[in-house]
């Protein structure tokens, strides 16, 4: 693989880099967990009001982990993904009774804790510590499989990237003449620098790039100008969702489920709901049973008329005395609906 432009990246983002993002200017490992944890797969433009009011409210590594869920939550509603909220607690716990408060500083010890995935790991290294690692997430492959292989449709090997972890270390402990003051420079900054070209500039949709002001006029994927990325063949659109009847099985981690019936499982049923059925299914329980909801989308529906469309929700915050049944019973209720 012929060595990657890290200079273009670099002295684009000085110029047009989102510096103002609320985190690059906490860095500490903390507040690089938190901005990690909620920006996947979660927009920028959502994650920053909830992160300052986080930070706020929760100052440090201390205060996350002696508090809990139902005081928490308030904080984190409608970001989705409730088991993040979850896991955060569980981190922040582990890491001020079993490591002193600190983050630990290897891969293999941030893997392990609860909601902490291999970027995430990448990205603490990179962001906090400073050290020479690529952060591989879509948006920074995004580039790298336009570069190479001149489609984001493609995906790089483990040789591939075990290849550009090497070239990134290499650059990071060379002269970079073309960037003054980039000689030691490690991951913070040139990752921060890739992200920001890839949201900004490297554009998932070709036809908003702007390719007057495209850095990288040296690839196939600018001198073709994306005629060599083609699509992969679009999934089959979901069935018509207004107006669907929908079934609703309440659970605990998928182990316990719950209904109103003492005798049999039997799921909640909402009738004639209307298109945005997951913020009707929460608004219904919120209403009618001072609950709150996480909902997934539907893992399920029929062809016939009505539509019926199969939820999975859990409850985050309140109190209820539904009786408990097993994975088995849902299993028989849910195909009395589709056989």
């Amino acid at each position: 693989m012929k060595n990657f432009p890290f200079d273009i990246i670099l002295s684009w983002y000085r110029d047009n880099g989102r510096h103002d993002l609320p985190w690059r200017h906490m860095q500490t490992p903390y507040h690089v967990w938190i901005s990690e944890i909620f920006l996947q797969q979660t927009q920028v433009s959502r994650v920053r009001e909830y992160f300052n009011n986080v930070v706020e409210r929760f100052p440090d590594i201390h205060s996350l982990a002696t508090t809990d869920y139902d005081t928490f939550f308030p904080y984190y509603k409608w970001l989705g993904y409730y088991s993040r909220a979850r896991n955060m607690l569980k981190t922040a716990k582990i890491i001020v009774d079993e490591y002193g408060w600190e983050f630990p500083q290897s891969y293999s010890e941030l893997i392990k804790l609860p909601g902490v995935w291999p970027y995430t790991s990448e990205a603490i290294l990179a962001f906090w510590f400073d050290e020479s690692i690529l952060a591989f997430d879509t948006n920074i492959e995004k580039i790298f499989a336009r570069y190479y292989l001149w489609s984001r449709f493609l995906k790089l090997s483990k040789e591939q990237k075990k290849e550009l972890q090497d070239m990134f270390i290499n650059y990071c402990n060379s002269p970079s003449p073309a960037v003054e003051g980039a000689r030691g420079w490690g991951g913070r900054e040139i990752n921060a620098a890739l992200m920001d070209f890839s949201t900004a500039i490297d554009l998932n949709n070709k036809d908003s790039i702007d390719w007057d002001n495209y850095p990288l006029v040296d690839w196939v994927f600018f001198k073709e100008r994306w005629k060599a990325e083609i699509k992969p063949e679009k999934k089959k659109k979901s069935l018509k969702k207004e107006w669907a009847d929908l079934i609703i099985f309440i659970h605990k981690d998928h182990k316990v489920y719950y209904s109103e019936n003492p005798d049999r499982l039997e799921p909640w049923i909402l009738k004639n709901a209307p298109k945005e059925h997951r913020h009707f299914i929460q608004e219904y329980f919120e209403k009618n049973y001072n609950l709150e909801l996480s909902v997934r989308p539907a893992y399920k529906e029929t062809e016939w008329e009505p539509n019926l469309f199969f939820y999975h929700a859990q409850v985050q915050t309140g109190t209820h005395d539904f009786w408990e049944f097993s994975k088995r019973e849902k299993i028989e209720s849910e195909n009395s609906f589709i056989i």
